[in-house]
């Protein structure tokens, strides 16, 4: 009986272990999805940041032409 008692402990243990690995691969997971957000955001305020640009150049270039 004592055999049976060590393998139900092994056994909990085993579930124990695989719930923490799966609870760590989910964090793992989820914070590389909130870096690829921040890594979108960043590439789309950059984006903004250049058209806004482009177009004052282009007005600049417009109104240096009128004179």
């Amino acid at each position: 009986m004592a055999e049976q008692k060590s393998y139900r402990w092994l056994s909990a243990g085993a579930v124990v272990a695989l719930a923490l690995a799966a609870f760590v691969a989910l964090v793992a997971l989820r914070h590389a999805a909130d870096d690829h957000t921040r890594a979108t955001d960043v590439k789309a305020r950059a984006d903004e940041t250049m058209r806004r640009i482009e177009a004052q150049v282009d007005q600049l270039e417009n109104e240096a032409g009128a004179k």
